[in-house]
Formats: C-alpha cells, sequence, structure tokens
C-alpha cells in the first residue's frame, strides 16, 4: 500500500469507513487491510471472504496457518459485527471452502422460526479454533463452537458442539470417531505447547528427530522451554 495512502488509512475511524463504504468499497476495503494487518502481520488477507462485507476488524488467525477460502458469515444487528470474531490458532491446516456461521440464531422453540414477524436478538457466538488443529474441504462450522488444539475435522462435516483437544470428529452433525493419542500423551501435549516456539527452531527439531518421533520431540522442546524460565 502506496504510503500516503497507508497514512490516510490508519487515520481514518472504522466507523467513517463502514458509513462512506456501500458508495466507496474500494476505501472501506483498503481500511479492513489495515486493521486486518495490525492484527494478523504474518497472514494473508485475501483468504478469507465476508458476507456483508466487511464490518467485523476482530478476526484473529495464528502464525503459520494456512487455508483455502474461508466465508465467514454474519448477519443480524451491528452488535454482531462488534461483538463477535473468530479466532485461528497456530499452524492449523484449513482446507478449502470452511463455512464459519456467526450468523443470528433462529429458535426453533419459538412460535415461528421466521424474523418476519418479530426480529431475534439470539447468536450463537464466537468461533474458536485451537492450535494445529486439521479441517478437511467442505467444513461448516456453527458459531459458539470450540475446537480444541490438535483437533481433526473430516472433510464435509458440520460441526455443532465442540470439539476435544487431539481428538478427530466427522459426519452430520460431526462426532467424535478417535483420538489421536492417549489421555496422558495428550495432557503432556497440551502442557507443552509446542506450537509457541518460534518457528526456525521447530523446524529444526522435526528435522533432527523426525516428523513421528514424539517422545523425543517432547523431550527437546520441554528442554528449549524450560531453559528459558
Amino acid at each position: 500500500m502506496h504510503p500516503i495512502k497507508l497514512w490516510l488509512m490508519n487515520r481514518l475511524p472504522i466507523s467513517t469507513a463502514r458509513k462512506i463504504g456501500f458508495l466507496f468499497p474500494t476505501i472501506l476495503k483498503a481500511k479492513l487491510m489495515v486493521e486486518w494487518y495490525k492484527i494478523n502481520p504474518n497472514e494473508k488477507f485475501d483468504w478469507v471472504k465476508f458476507n456483508l462485507f466487511p464490518f467485523q476488524f476482530k478476526h484473529k488467525i495464528g502464525k503459520n496457518s494456512y487455508s483455502g477460502m474461508i466465508r465467514i458469515i454474519v448477519s443480524g444487528h451491528r452488535e454482531i459485527y462488534d461483538d463477535h470474531y473468530v479466532e485461528i490458532g497456530n499452524y492449523c491446516s484449513i482446507a478449502k471452502d470452511l463455512v464459519l456461521l456467526l450468523s443470528m440464531a433462529h429458535n426453533y422453540k419459538y412460535i415461528t422460526t421466521s424474523p418476519s414477524l418479530f426480529y431475534p436478538h439470539e447468536y450463537y457466538g464466537d468461533i474458536i479454533i485451537g492450535n494445529d488443529v486439521w479441517i478437511g474441504e467442505r467444513v461448516i462450522i456453527k458459531g459458539g463452537v470450540k475446537i480444541g488444539d490438535g483437533a481433526v475435522v473430516g472433510a464435509g462435516s458440520v460441526v455443532t458442539k465442540d470439539v476435544d483437544p487431539y481428538t478427530v470428529a466427522a459426519g452430520v452433525p460431526a462426532k467424535p470417531i478417535k483420538k489421536r493419542f492417549n489421555d496422558d500423551m495428550i495432557e503432556i501435549l497440551l502442557k507443552l505447547r509446542w506450537w509457541d516456539l518460534p518457528f526456525g527452531e521447530l523446524k529444526e527439531i522435526i528435522s533432527y528427530v523426525g516428523p513421528d518421533n514424539l517422545s523425543e520431540f517432547i523431550k527437546i522442546v520441554d528442554t528449549k522451554k524450560s531453559a528459558r524460565l
């Protein structure tokens, strides 16, 4: 971005960008890009697509995560854009066509599920995707869901409930199939938080021990993290 344009975007209030964005969408997009890179300095802007583009400035994507196109669906009152968000951790592998639903909720226990007669003020909530998560193609995740560190979600799944750490889940709706490791190993990995180490160090460790030597990997990472204390 040109330095003068960057200077202007940094000084343009978000509220003003929203107001003029319907007439001048390129200005709103430029403002979103500036705000995006403040939160996500290492991640590309062009692999996230918003409908009602783009009212939300709080989405966060961690380091060394990658994806095909992600579609974030929002609808309803303005507060959903300001109060709800998506957070994706470090080292996540996300295939194309992921749909994240931050939409207004339709309560099937009401007289009608149609918002034509009244406007519901219920929302599914934030979507939190942990670290080292692998999500297959064409997955839909409902708002309010948390996918734990190390989890795997199979292609074509519809995720309506939380997925525990290091759990493989799949189906419509998605259900737990198995765990990647035993409970003791999962507890060790969650405490270890290897994804917090610098990229260069992690790459060097895995090059040394190999991608399948988990016990030796844990030993080296634990030693390096302890040395920093």
